[in-house]
């Protein structure tokens, strides 16, 4: 079944809040591509939700997107500004498509994606979809959304959400919204401090790479052209190692997310020579008001970590934690506002993301929740997403589809996995007593 959100045209107000500066830069972008340009860039979850029947599961998903009103909200281009407009709760509905019975999941997984493809766009509305998939086993939920309205944070709280409107334990969000932030962000920005200390992290990063951001460390065989890039998949550390590695890297004075930045930096000057990783960092920036809020409420940040080839792991640890002590969450690490202030267009190339589903709030993630992402045409670009779950830490990565990126990309990984390992394994051997 696909379900798409649904609203009379005379239903829709307009909004005076200004839009979020991420969210107005993807659609200010997508508009100058032109209505005809297609390159899909959504993201998505999927997630069970055992013996739901359809009436049962489209009464939930439509209780949660009225929920949500960035949800039920647009932006619309016009010249200077982007124009919102938002429409009541009492005002959408969800309209049913019945695709039809297929014999096997990738049939399906073709179907949802085509249909994602086509409907979680930056312009018009809806900007979420829904797939439901009924078998024997039960009732898998596919949600796809145009990403300037969700981040991997937002992806993570849904599951739960969506179970707990199921439920009947489905409560009004609490707090203020996106939109609200959105309205909100500049007065936030302008209360920053202002001084060199802000931009010279990121010119240094950017005189280090000659004017660019910094590239992955190794060749990727590809252009500057977009192209299709491929993905890959891995679990670095199953949930005994990740608590092992975890106490690793604080017994290093870090964290998790430090010993994992520690982990990459040491690949690369393993495969490559490199003496320092540097990378453009994304991580969640809600100032605390918006702790629960759902949205794209994510910061970039400059990092560079020194790692000669014969460096060992807690001292790498320890200056990947001091290095992320340095960066500001919070409104003033968005895009729009970096480029601005360093008054030229930053194109992240080399980009990794950390995310922690244990903290995101409300009813937690379940094992087989999933995160999914579009196929992406882009340049020779490479990002990588590490979650930590009950389960262990996870790997994604996106890369160029060429032999050279999937030779090199392969050697960086399990390198960084390599290390990993052997960070869990020590932390492990030390905790056992020693024989007598």
């Amino acid at each position: 079944m696909f379900w798409t959100p649904s609203a009379p045209a005379s239903a829709w107000v307009d909004d005076p809040r200004t839009p979020a500066l991420v969210h107005e830069h993807h659609v200010r972008a997508a508009a100058a591509r032109g209505p005809g340009h297609v390159a899909p860039a959504w993201i998505g979850v999927s997630f069970a939700v055992g013996r739901a029947g359809r009436r049962r599961t489209g009464a939930a998903l439509s209780a949660w997107l009225r929920g949500h009103e960035h949800l039920r909200s647009s932006l619309v281009p016009a010249p200077g500004r982007c124009l919102r407009r938002t429409l009541p709760a009492c005002a959408v509905t969800l309209r049913q498509e019945d695709v039809g019975v297929f014999a096997d999941g990738a049939s399906v997984r073709r179907q949802i994606e085509a249909f994602f493809d086509r409907n979680a766009r930056p312009l018009g509305w809806p900007h979420v979809v829904f797939a439901t998939v009924h078998g024997a086993d039960g009732t898998t939920v596919f949600a796809g959304a145009d990403h300037g309205v969700m981040d991997g944070y937002t992806l993570a709280m849904i599951p739960g959400q969506i179970r707990d409107a199921l439920e009947g334990r489905a409560e009004d969000p609490a707090g203020p919204t996106y939109l609200d932030f959105g309205a909100e962000e500049r007065n936030l920005i302008r209360r920053l401090p202002a001084g060199p200390e802000h931009t010279a992290p990121w010119r240094t990063l950017l005189g280090d790479t000659r004017g660019g951001t910094p590239a992955f460390p190794l060749p990727l065989g590809a252009s500057e052209v977009p192209d299709t890039q491929r993905s890959a998949y891995r679990w670095l550390l199953d949930g005994r190692a990740a608590a092992g590695f975890a106490a690793a890297s604080r017994a290093a004075g870090g964290t998790t997310a430090a010993g994992l930045l520690a982990c990459l930096a040491l690949a690369a000057a393993g495969v490559s020579g490199e003496r320092h990783l540097s990378v453009i960092s994304l991580a969640n920036a809600r100032p605390g008001m918006w702790r629960s809020a759902p949205g794209w409420f994510v910061g970039l940040h400059p990092v560079r970590i020194p790692a000669d080839p014969g460096a060992d792991f807690a001292g790498t640890v320890a200056l990947a934690a001091a290095e992320l002590r340095r960066r500001a969450p919070g409104p003033g690490s968005s895009l729009p506002h970096i480029s601005r202030m360093l008054r030229r267009e930053i194109h992240p190339r080399f980009v990794v993301s950390y995310l922690d589903v244990r903290r995101v709030p409300g009813t937690p993630p379940q094992p087989g929740d999933t995160m999914l992402r579009s196929r992406i045409h882009g340049p020779a670009e490479v990002y990588v997403w590490l979650t930590r779950s009950d389960r262990g830490v996870h790997l994604s990565v996106r890369f160029p589809d060429t032999a050279v990126a999937r030779a090199n990309v392969e050697r960086f990984v399990r390198a960084a996995a390599h290390t990993a390992t052997r960070a869990a394994d020590g932390h492990r051997a030390e905790a056992l007593p020693a024989p007598a």
